[in-house]
This record gives C-alpha cells, structure tokens and sequence, in this order.
C-alpha cells in the first residue's frame, strides 16, 4: 500500500521540480548581475546547461523507456541538483559558477523526461489523468516566481540575501527527491524485438521530424525573454514582486490551456497547435521589441499559454501519434533536444544581440517564431492521418 495516492505523490514531485525551475527562470539572471555578469557573461551562463542538456536530455528518455527503477532515479537526480545548486550558492568566482551550471544540467533537466514517462505509464493503468497531475507543475512554477519575487522584495521578512534564490532552488529539489521517495517503481517496458527500428533518428515519420524542428523553433524565440526580460524590468525599475508577477501570468494562462489541453488538441491537431505558437510569437516578441509599457506587459505576458503552450500540447500530440511504438519517452526527449538546440543558439546569440540593440533583439525571436510557424505549414501538408499504434494522445 503507498504511502500516498499515486497521483499526489507524482504531482509533488512535478510542484518541486517546477517551483525551482519558477525560482530560477526569472530571477537567477538577476542573481548572475549581482555576481558581476555582463549580459554576454549572462547569455553563456545560460546557455551553459542548455548545451549539456544536449548530451543528457536522450538519456533521460533511454532512462524512461528502458529503466525498471524511475522512483531512484529521481530521487538520485533531485539530490544531484540539490548538491550541485548548494556549491553554485558557494562558487567562488565565475569560473566555478559555470562548472556547477554544467554539472546540475547533467540531472535537473533530464529528470522531466523520466518523470513524463512514468506519469504515463501510470495513467495507462488508470490510476491517475496525466493532465490534472501535470498541472501542479505549473502551479509550482507560479508558486516559485511569486514566492521569489515576494522574498527578495522584502514583501516578507524584510530585506533577504540575493543567494535565496539559490537556496529556495535547493529546498524544492530536496522536496522533489522526498516526493519521489514516496513513489512506487513500475516494470521497465519490453524491449525492441530485433529486427525493429532501432533508436535515433532510424524509423521516424518525416512529419515527425519537421514538427519536431518547428517546436524547436517556436520554443527558441523564447531566448531572449529568459535571459533579459527580468533584467530589462527590473532596470525600467519594476519591484522583484511585479517581475514575478509578470512571470505568473503567462503561467496562469498556461495552466487554464492545459486544463483544457486534451479537447484543444483534439480540436486543433498537433500541426496547428505548432502554426498557433510559432504565429503568436511573431505577435509577442514582435511587440516586446518596441519595449511597451507594463499596461501592455499585462497583457502580452499571457500569451505564453500559446507560444509556450500550444507549442508543447502540439510536441506531446505529434509524439503520442507518430513515434514508434514503445518509443514514445525516447522520441519525447529527441523532440526536447531538438528544443534544448534551437535555445541553446538562440541564448548564446542572445547576448550579443542584446548589448547591440537592446529591446530590438526581441525581433531575433519573433523571426524564429515565424520560422516555427513555416516548418508546421510544412509538418501540416505532410500529415499522415493513418493511426500509429501506441497512441497515448495529448493527455
């Protein structure tokens, strides 16, 4: 008998991962200023874990397909990225804030990947709606940016050290790994029969592959928003409590769209939901080029639910329908490091852009949105409506 339902103990685990991932995005590149970071400094920083993630993101998805033991997994990678975050808070000087950025890559990210396929592999035995346990994480994530913001604004408690973020980040990877500890392992999944396609890119749709690379793209116009946008505010003069609340809203939105995620996706198809966000990035990074006022912030910032959203509802959809069977973690995680590409460019091109043109390097995103847009025009004439065995759909 668990010691929790498995959809509690599952969600808890997602609401630790994603509160320290709600922590870090918006504040952690101001923490890099107070280090002394230049925004080129800034820009490789970020771009460090983006690019280890191109070797470890396939093997959380080897792990998630292959593996009998996600429970201690988990709970290895949230301990490993409690331990690497702590010698960061330490790290005395540039050099070893890089290493340790590297080094908490190697777990933190690809922990998502293992977590997706044994929330999946739980729910195909009917014991929890992926979607409903998902929605914690996002809620976490709103919780990180509003918790953050509200503690290093002095909202409560006064005035903190700038190295809470970092500890906050610790604290949620601590949670996740004790969340994890409650869970129950499940079998590994049957291996290929010889004679199937092998693994990589061996055996996949065309569609699948040009989908993939417009996600890729749609979520790469993001780059310069991680990076700078709390920097930019925040010397605009905006409290660290509005930052946060600025980043909430496009996770608010994000959390209504998932909760409707599967009659959207079933409405919409994965190569439309992929058009939706690549267009609307040209609609809101188009607009933050011309840095507008915070009224218009307001508004601009729930569009994540659609450049961010529909764009990952589309990726779990075209996933679920096209990829082979009992392959659906490992091409799930193809599809993030396709992703973890296009962000890692785009980060690194990022801060150049930004110290030459400020603002106007949002216009650098919205080109990659439209480039995401035109792969799922492409993704959409190729379409194969004959159904894969396998299916799971968008959950």
């Amino acid at each position: 008998m668990p010691l929790i339902a498995p959809r509690h103990a599952i969600a808890s685990v997602y609401a630790g991962l994603f509160f320290g991932i709600g922590v870090f995005m918006p504040f952690f590149p101001i923490w890099l200023e107070g280090r002394g970071f230049d925004a080129a400094m800034i820009a490789l920083a970020l771009a460090v874990p983006q690019t280890v993630r191109l070797l470890t993101m396939p093997l959380g998805g080897v792990l998630a397909d292959r593996s009998g033991r996600p429970r201690a997994t988990l709970i290895g990678y949230a301990l490993a990225t409690a331990l690497c975050f702590a010698g960061i808070a330490i790290a005395p000087n540039a050099t070893f804030i890089l290493i340790g950025l590297g080094l908490t890559a190697i777990f933190w990210q690809p922990s998502l990947p293992v977590l997706d396929a044994y929330a999946v592999a739980r729910r195909r035995e009917g014991i929890l709606d992926y979607g409903r346990v998902r929605l914690w994480g996002s809620m976490a994530f709103i919780g990180g940016n509003l918790v953050a913001g509200a503690l290093l604004g002095g909202v409560v408690f006064g005035q903190v050290p700038r190295d809470a973020v970092i500890w906050l980040i610790v604290g949620a990877s601590v949670a996740a790994a004790l969340a994890a500890a409650t869970l129950e392992e499940v079998k590994a999944p049957p291996r290929q029969e010889k004679g199937r396609p092998g693994g990589g890119l061996a055996g996949l749709a065309p569609v699948l592959l040009v989908g993939m690379a417009a996600a890729a793209l749609a979520q790469g116009a993001h780059a310069v928003l991680y990076a700078f946008a709390s920097i930019h505010w925040h010397a605009r003069g905006l409290s660290d409590t509005v930052i946060g609340l600025l980043w909430s809203l496009g996770v608010i939105a994000e959390v209504v769209l998932f909760h409707f995620g599967t009659r959207v996706t079933r409405r919409l198809g994965a190569e439309r939901l992929l058009l939706l966000g690549g267009t609307t990035g040209v609609l809101r990074f188009g607009a933050m080029a011309f840095d507008p006022p915070t009224a218009l912030l307001l508004l601009l910032q729930p569009l994540h639910a659609v450049t961010f959203g529909c764009t990952y509802l589309g990726t779990v959809e075209l996933v679920a329908r096209h990829a082979p069977p009992a392959r659906g973690a490992s091409v799930q995680a193809m599809a993030a490091w396709a992703t973890a590409i296009a962000m890692a460019a785009a980060t690194l091109a990022s801060g150049p852009l930004w110290q030459a043109f400020g603002t106007r390097a949002f216009l650098a995103s919205a080109a990659f949105g439209a480039l995401g847009a035109l792969l799922a025009l492409v993704a959409g004439r190729m379409r194969d409506d004959r159904p894969v065995a396998g299916r799971t759909g968008a959950g």
